[in-house]
């Protein structure tokens, strides 16, 4: 395997650093499962979801055009760029979902996962799923069940699309997306999205997930 190091590294940066780390005194969080009615604009106005889009987008798309196989691979080598890619953007999904300042919670990353789809192998299937997704998991009032819905509906899509030979590299990319959902399911975590609050209150009197 070869890697384009001017590549790779800014990929690693963009992928693996995570997005709670640059929230400031000013952000909430809110429960995903609460009534959103009043917190939509105040979260779709937080600029670090739109930066996590691109930065996601950007960054998928470095890693798969930094890493490059051997020529004629056997064995373990034919896999081996794929298990890289497919490594990075998993851990690259944990981290934003798992270092969360809300205690007992995680982050519903979803504009990343978005950008990491739409960075990936087939920015056309992503497409296709993240149209699915999104109206299903609005109209259902679970807003969670985006992550799998995406999940499933970027494999099935991309086998229609590709056929069986791209099945391992949709499965990676399907994996990540899953992550946010089995990770709050397995170790009972609250989902919570950041949003901007209209005015500062005094800690004593903030409820974290209002």
């Amino acid at each position: 395997m070869t890697i384009d190091w001017l590549k790779f590294l800014p990929a690693l940066v963009l992928l693996l650093t995570p997005g709670d780390l640059f929230n400031g005194g000013k952000i909430r969080f809110r429960d995903v499962t609460r009534d959103w009615d009043g917190y939509w604009l105040r979260a779709l106005s937080h600029g670090l979801h739109t930066i996590d889009l691109a930065r996601a987008a950007l960054g998928t798309w470095l890693l798969l055009d930094a890493l490059h196989g051997a020529v004629n691979p056997h064995g373990f080598a034919k896999y081996e760029v794929l298990l890289w890619q497919g490594g990075i953007r998993i851990f690259a999904v944990l981290f934003q979902t798992v270092v969360c300042r809300e205690e007992h919670a995680v982050n519903a990353p979803f504009t990343f996962v978005i950008g990491l789809l739409l960075g990936g192998i087939s920015p056309v299937v992503s497409l296709f799923a993240i149209a699915l997704a999104l109206p299903v998991a609005r109209g259902s009032g679970a807003p969670a069940a985006f992550f799998p819905v995406v999940a499933l509906a970027y494999l099935g899509i991309g086998f229609w699309f590709k056929g069986k030979g791209a099945v391992l590299g949709l499965t990676v990319g399907a994996a990540a997306a899953m992550l946010p959902f089995l990770w709050s399911l397995l170790f009972r975590r609250e989902m919570v999205v950041a949003y901007r609050a209209k005015r500062h209150v005094p800690e004593q009197f903030h409820s974290p997930l209002r």
